[in-house]
């Protein structure tokens, strides 16, 4: 080769990599290289082969330099061609990603199947790819009319040529990329919700999406290039906003900068609304940024006042209903007393005739006084309760524990059950272990409880069914329970049948006496003890509740 065709491929080299670093236009760099080779080597013709949509095959371009019409029948060939992989010059090249020379086209396997006789007005061909990082980008390919051999430096030359354009490829490709990234960094930030506000390091405003429109009531050409201080902050926070900016610019340092904040907003016609801002600070090309995210909180502020005035007026509320409860609990105790003393007088007027001869009275009278009797004990219980009901709700129930036998207690409850039992044809059948002797408790409320109990078992059974009480000593506790053969409760109503003032529907269905007080008093007292009581119960079959208090001191569990 002489010495200057070899500047030339030289001056040719410079030349291509001096137009591969002034563009990131692929096809731009690929027309000039075409036309500097084919002016340097004296080839006639250039082509530019590239990726076909689907990415699967290589077409052509459409870009020719040289006297193409010269030669249509190689224009036709090339553009009615996808070129797969080994499939002609360009098919080669792309498969191989190296530089590939045909002496005459017209006898060789790579073209001849693709002329299929017809003559494309050329014989020599080479071609080189433009790599670029992620594979072939594309072929530049060249023709001569005649029957050329192997140019070994010419190839080596448009190799690194081809490396040259690939940079090319990989700056478009990576332009490409960021500027996607951009757009889609946009259309999010043009989507949110939260107005979004860029300024330069002076203030003025460079970005402002569709949310901060919105918010502030202005557009975004009649915002971008304006001082933020003057338009959205207002006017008391100006100076304030100015020299925070200008603190920042000169030291570093910003009490503001990447902090919550709620401050106030300026619409557009001046007035202010309360905002949440986030600000943060970038520097680019050696000047500082400033965005932020800003949020209306306009209707959280409408609702946190709402909130506030709906508790206070619960507050209100609440302590009315206290003084309400207060009042009740007063009257209850009141009311409580004052029965008391008539009934206590009643009653022992009543007692004094029940111990009288009955032969001064005949059988009408006598059902009279049992019926008196009876229902003035009913009474005297309801008063006893509600009195617990008011020393519980004052908090003065007063527990006096002492060791008291259980069998004691038992037939306490029972005799004092047993007017109530008489009167319903009911038996309570009475049953104790003989591990069990003693309970640590206030006899008296342990006798009300376990009475309680009895009383309810008999208001909801059937006349004439038995009822049992038995005890027997397990864990260190005394476990007494009473079955009876009742109506039952239902299972949603299980739950709740220890509530104050709690009656099943059953009860008001049929009229069962009572105020709901007698559970509640047995589970309080119970509790009092350091004990628990619980209830089962299968509807139609009967209920069982179990009343577990602590043996006295000394004694051991069955």
């Amino acid at each position: 080769m002489s010495i200057q065709r070899e500047m030339a491929l030289v001056a040719l080299l410079d030349d291509i990599t001096a137009v591969a670093a002034a563009t990131d236009d692929l096809e731009e760099a690929a027309r000039a290289t075409l036309s500097a080779v084919c002016e340097v080597t004296g080839w006639p013709l250039g082509h530019l082969g590239v990726p076909a949509p689907d990415g699967e095959a290589f077409v052509s371009s459409g870009i020719w330099v040289g006297p193409i019409e010269d030669f249509p029948m190689l224009r036709q060939i090339a553009a009615a061609t996808r070129f797969i992989a080994g499939t002609g010059v360009i098919g080669q090249v792309a498969a191989t990603g190296q530089s590939v020379w045909s002496r005459d086209l017209t006898v060789d396997p790579l073209a001849r199947h693709l002329l299929q006789g017809r003559d494309p007005g050329v014989r020599a061909a080479f071609a080189f790819p433009v790599i670029a990082v992620d594979g072939v980008a594309a072929v530049l390919q060249f023709f001569s009319r005649q029957v050329l051999p192997r140019d070994e430096p010419l190839l080596r030359v448009m190799a690194a040529i081809g490396y040259q354009l690939g940079r090319v490829a990989d700056r478009r490709k990576l332009h490409t990329a960021v500027q996607a990234g951009r757009d889609r960094l946009r259309q999010i930030v043009d989507a949110s919700v939260e107005g979004f506000i860029s300024t330069d390091a002076a203030g003025h405003i460079t970005e402002w999406n569709s949310a901060a429109e919105r918010m502030f009531g202005r557009s975004r050409q009649q915002m971008l290039g304006r001082l933020v201080h003057e338009t959205i902050v207002p006017e008391r926070y100006r100076r304030a906003d100015e020299a925070g900016r200008a603190r920042f610019l000169a030291t570093g340092q910003s009490n503001v900068l990447g902090r919550r904040l709620e401050l106030a907003g300026a619409g557009a016609d001046g007035s202010e609304f309360p905002i949440e801002i986030v600000v943060w600070a970038t520097r680019e090309a050696d000047t500082w940024s400033f965005h932020a995210f800003v949020h209306d909180i306009t209707e959280r502020r409408r609702a946190e006042q709402a909130l506030r005035q709906a508790y206070e007026a619960e507050q209100q509320t609440v302590a009315r209903l206290k003084e309400l409860d207060a009042a009740k609990d007063a009257f209850i105790a009141t009311i409580s007393h004052e029965l008391r003393t008539p009934l206590t007088t009643l009653t022992g007027y009543l007692e004094i005739f029940s111990d009288a001869d009955t032969g001064s009275f005949d059988v009408g009278q006598i059902r009279m006084l049992e019926a008196m009797t009876r229902n003035a004990a009913r009474l005297q219980n309801l008063v006893e309760d509600l009195l617990a009901v008011s020393a519980l709700a004052a908090g003065e129930l007063t527990v006096r524990p002492a060791p008291v036998p259980v069998r004691q207690v038992l037939e306490e409850a029972v005799r004092t059950a047993s007017a109530q039992a008489r009167s319903s044809g009911h038996l309570i059948e009475v049953e104790i272990d003989a591990g069990v002797q003693s309970v640590t408790a206030d006899r008296d409320l342990l006798v009300r409880a376990i009475s309680a109990l009895l009383s309810n078992a008999v208001k909801y059974s059937p006349i004439d069914t038995p009822i049992a009480v038995r005890a027997s000593a397990q864990d260190g506790q005394a476990v007494i329970t009473v079955v009876d053969h009742g109506v039952g409760i239902e299972a949603e109503e299980l739950p709740r049948v220890f509530e104050r003032f709690y009656r099943a529907p059953y009860a008001y269905d049929n009229a069962i006496q009572g105020v709901g007080l007698g559970l509640w008093l047995v589970k309080t007292i119970v509790e009092a003890h350091g004990g628990t009581v619980t209830a089962a119960s299968t509807p139609g079959q009967g209920s069982t509740f179990t009343l577990r208090v602590p043996v006295a001191q000394g004694e051991g569990g069955a």
